[in-house]
């Protein structure tokens, strides 16, 4: 019915959308996990450590909240 996508490579240079490195584009093509896998578990645990390190803080459940400002109070 509709052709493959292949768009011609260009070089995006505004504030977005913008290039994606290749291993970026290979993770996102991967097979989805969800939230309950032990798999995501082992990968939300490492997650976790790397942002304690970032933020400086040794709080056990240290994770991001993505949403509008009012997201971490709701």
């Amino acid at each position: 019915m509709f052709g493959e996508i292949d768009p011609p490579h260009r070089l995006l240079m505004g504030p977005g959308p913008v290039n994606v490195h290749p291993r970026v584009l290979r993770a996102m093509s991967a097979d989805m996990l969800g939230q309950f896998d032990p798999e995501m578990t082992g990968y939300m645990n490492e997650t976790m450590a790397l942002y304690r390190l970032v933020f400086m803080t040794e709080n056990r459940w240290t994770f991001l909240v993505d949403g509008t400002a009012r997201a971490g109070i709701e």
